[in-house]
């Protein structure tokens, strides 16, 4: 995951399919948070899990699809959907 710009948005995914242990799970999830100024003042770090998107391993690009769509509505100030989306 690329470092952002203050105040974007970005997701990941720790239990993504195919990362080590996780992957004999049927379901996995990302998390869309807010990247926030690091204390010292150089550089961004995650800020708290705004949106989870949830689906099957099985439809991973849609997962990931829809979670791209939600950054972009948080980006632009016109998300006003839930805070736990499954595809």
């Amino acid at each position: 995951m690329a470092a952002g710009m203050n105040g974007t948005h970005d997701f990941d995914g720790a239990c993504a399919p195919g990362s080590g242990s996780w992957a004999s799970q049927q379901t996995f999830s990302v998390g869309i948070f807010e990247r926030v100024q690091k204390a010292r003042g150089v550089g961004t770090k995650r800020g708290k899990v705004k949106v989870r998107v949830k689906g099957d391993v099985s439809e991973a690009e849609k997962v990931y699809a829809k979670a791209s769509e939600i950054v972009t509505q948080l980006d632009g100030g016109t998300y006003s959907g839930p805070k736990s989306v499954t595809v």
